[in-house]
C-alpha cells in the first residue's frame, strides 16, 4: 500500500485514533448513524480527545484543510491506521481495530484518478478480477452521484467519491476546491490478496480492433455495458478499453455518449470476419437490449 501510493505521489500521515465527539456533525452523520457507537476514553485528555475513531476521515480532511489554508496547491495524502469498532456498548470486550487504508487528495486529477490509484493498489496485491463500483452509495459525507462503493467478488472492499461541499466548509475548505477520498478496508482485502503470477507467452495470432460509439441512457452504467461486452464476445474477446465519453449538445437529453474500443484474438488461429462479426452481433443485440444506440 505505500509503495503504490508513494509512487503515485502520495505522502503518508499520521492521525490521532483520539477524537471528538462532534466529528460526526462535521461529517454529516445521522443522529442514529451506526458510526456514532464509539468508545468513550476513561480519562480523556479533553472533549477533543474523548473517544476513539470510527472514520478515517476526519484526520485526513484535517491534514488536508491544514496544508489548504497554508496554500499549498495540490495535495496528496494516505494513511494506514486503525478505527475500533464496538460490538456492544458499554464494552465487555475488545473491540474489532480494523487497519484502513485511506487516500485523500486536491488539486490536480479527479475521481477517475484516485480510481485508479485504488486499482493500481488492488492489481499489486493480486487482486486481478473485475472489481466493480456501487454508486447507490448514501455516504452523507461524500457528494451526491460522485460516490461509490468498491465491490470485489461480491465483498464490499472499500469506498471512494468525492467529498460533500459542505463537509469541505465544516473544514475550512472552500466548497468549490474539490477534495478526494478513498478508504480500503483492509481486513477484508487481506483475504483475498495473493502474489503468484502467471505469465502468458507472446500471443502468435494477431489482434482485430472493433471500435463501438453509442448513445447509452444515462441511467446504464459502464460497468453494466462492460460485463455485458465480456459475456457476448466470447472467448475470443481479450481487452475493452472505454476511450471517450460525451454529454453536451449533440446528444439527446437523458443520455450519454460512450466510446469503446475491443480487441479480439484466438490462441490457435488468425480470426476471419466470421468470426469477428458473429461476436460483435452478440454484443449488439445484448446492448440493444439496454436501449443503447450506434451513433453514426
Amino acid at each position: 500500500a505505500r509503495k503504490i501510493a508513494e509512487y503515485n505521489g502520495f505522502s503518508q500521515g499520521m492521525c490521532y485514533s483520539f477524537e471528538s465527539p462532534k466529528v460526526f456533525d462535521k461529517l454529516l452523520l445521522a443522529p442514529d448513524a451506526p458510526e456514532r457507537a464509539a468508545i468513550t476514553i476513561a480519562n480523556p485528555l479533553g472533549e477533543d480527545f474523548s473517544i476513539m475513531r470510527t472514520l478515517p476521515l476526519n484526520g485526513m480532511l484535517t491534514s488536508l484543510a491544514t496544508n489548504y489554508n497554508r496554500r499549498n496547491k495540490n495535495v496528496r495524502l494516505y494513511e494506514l491506521g486503525n478505527v475500533y469498532i464496538a460490538k456492544e456498548l458499554p464494552l465487555t470486550e475488545l473491540p474489532d481495530e480494523r487497519m484502513q487504508f485511506t487516500l485523500g487528495f486536491y488539486g490536480e486529477g479527479d475521481f477517475f484518478t484516485l480510481k485508479g490509484v485504488v486499482e493500481e493498489f488492488f492489481n499489486a496485491v493480486g487482486l486481478r478480477g473485475d472489481i466493480t463500483y456501487d454508486p447507490d452509495n448514501k455516504r452523507p459525507y461524500l457528494h451526491p452521484g460522485r460516490q461509490a462503493e468498491i465491490i470485489y467478488d461480491g465483498k464490499k472492499l472499500g469506498y471512494l467519491g468525492e467529498v460533500h461541499p459542505e463537509v469541505l466548509m465544516n473544514y475550512d475548505i472552500n466548497a468549490n476546491n474539490r477534495t478526494y477520498v478513498a478508504v480500503i478496508d483492509m481486513p477484508e482485502v487481506m483475504p483475498l490478496t495473493t502474489f503468484d503470477v502467471k505469465y502468458q507467452g507472446i500471443a502468435k495470432f494477431p489482434a482485430v480492433k472493433r471500435d463501438l460509439s453509442m448513445v447509452v441512457p444515462k441511467a446504464v452504467l459502464a460497468g453494466e455495458i462492460e460485463a455485458l461486452i465480456k459475456k457476448r464476445g466470447g472467448k475470443i474477446l481479450e481487452e475493452i478499453d472505454l476511450f471517450d465519453i460525451y454529454e453536451g449538445d449533440q446528444i439527446e437529453e437523458g443520455y450519454k455518449s460512450l466510446a469503446y474500443s475491443i480487441v479480439f484474438r484466438a490462441k490457435d488461429k488468425t480470426l476471419d470476419e466470421n468470426d469477428i462479426n458473429s461476436a460483435m452481433n452478440k454484443i449488439l443485440n445484448g446492448l440493444e437490449g439496454l436501449g443503447i444506440k450506434l451513433r453514426g
